[in-house]
């Protein structure tokens, strides 16, 4: 009896994800599991801060705080994604494009790190490198979320509308699939750190930084999934698009169907609340981080 109550719980709970999974959840997810393995560097960066640059503990600190305050803003850059909705796809480039020049900054440190230097410090490449990180991921995911709205259809291939308990039963299981992208997108990191570090105890130092570039090098793959998702979320889009039109309705009306955002609502108006006060939150946070 108790095995039949968990098995139960399993199918329900875990099972039943799988079950209402849909293609066209596949695009956000995509991105939510590339912030799931954006923490593939971590071990590296500290390694790397440790042996490398010897910061102190309070600079670390300071930088930490500066490195938080992207996420702090993601409310007023989640709002701006609804002012430039049409556009979004470009803020997930945008976003991706932080990301390659931050983990790029960081390979080429380790690897030529003389040619680095010549530039400028190497803690002064460490510290860029830190700053445009966070503000890359906190776009994506930003822009995430907002994909999921659009994920969620309101009409099947033939144009008949989900009645709301369906769309609600949709949007849970979207919300929860993105939960679950994060989390196994933690996991895989921590078991590819696990694969990488083992045995490595004992390595020339030559060795080592070889294998921290290779790091920073195979974490380039976590903006071109997101980008890839963004590929992709335009294609269904295209695809089901397309299936309307050959069931009979006009080219309008299934952009209509399938533009979730423009058939519900108008536009996002400015939240000068929001904007203004998001403002004054980043000059109060320069006057006294400075």
């Amino acid at each position: 009896m108790m095995l039949t109550s968990v098995a139960q719980w399993i199918d329900r709970n875990i099972l039943s994800l799988g079950r209402e999974m849909r293609l066209s959840y596949l695009p956000p997810l995509m991105v939510y599991v590339a912030y799931g393995i954006s923490g593939l560097t971590g071990i590296v960066g500290t390694f790397f801060v440790k042996d490398y640059l010897g910061l102190s503990a309070s600079f670390l600190a300071a930088l930490g705080f500066w490195a938080g305050i992207p996420w702090a803003l993601k409310m007023p850059i989640g709002h701006t994604v609804d002012l430039l909705w049409r556009w979004k796809s470009w803020l997930v480039g945008v976003g991706a494009g932080l990301l390659m020049i931050s983990l790029g900054i960081m390979a080429l440190l380790i690897g030529d790190r003389e040619a680095m230097t010549a530039i400028w410090p190497a803690e002064v490449w460490y510290v860029l490198s830190a700053l445009l990180a966070p503000v890359g991921y906190v776009i994506q995911d930003a822009v995430a979320d907002a994909m999921t709205v659009e994920a969620v259809p309101r009409v099947d291939d033939q144009g008949r509308s989900f009645d709301d308990q369906t769309r609600k039963l949709m949007h849970t299981t979207m919300q929860t699939l993105g939960r679950v992208a994060i989390v196994g997108g933690g996991i895989v990191v921590a078991l590819v750190n696990v694969y990488v570090f083992s045995g490595t105890e004992g390595l020339p130092q030559a060795d080592l930084v070889r294998l921290y570039k290779q790091i920073y090098v195979m974490a380039m793959a976590i903006p071109v999934v997101s980008v890839i998702g963004v590929g992709l979320a335009w294609w269904l889009q295209r695809r089901q698009t397309q299936r309307l039109v050959q069931e009979g309705f006009s080219l309008e009306q299934a952009r209509q169907m399938v533009t979730v955002r423009d058939a519900h609502s108008e536009p996002a108006k400015p939240n000068w609340w929001i904007l203004i006060g998001s403002m004054a939150f980043v000059l109060f946070t320069l006057t006294v981080g400075l």
